[in-house]
């Protein structure tokens, strides 16, 4: 396989930017569903979908802040 084809690009930014928009659903999906004080939740969403990487974020340091029931 030629990796500097531009076949094989393509198909690498396909992969990579479907990947990012699954984080931003799951993350999404996450957040609707869990319990967050105050207004967490709206700031939460909002970070998700209009900053980069932003599903990647609430994985990473947002999950912490879930209410615990």
């Amino acid at each position: 396989m030629n990796y500097l084809s531009p076949s094989f690009g393509l198909i690498f930014w396909q992969i990579t930017v479907f990947s990012f928009w699954l984080f931003m659903i799951f993350a999404i999906i996450d957040i609707v569903r869990s319990k967050f004080e105050g207004n967490h939740k709206l700031i939460w969403v909002l970070v998700t979908i209009f900053v980069p990487f932003g599903g990647l974020i609430y994985f990473i340091f947002g999950r912490k802040n879930k209410v615990i029931e």
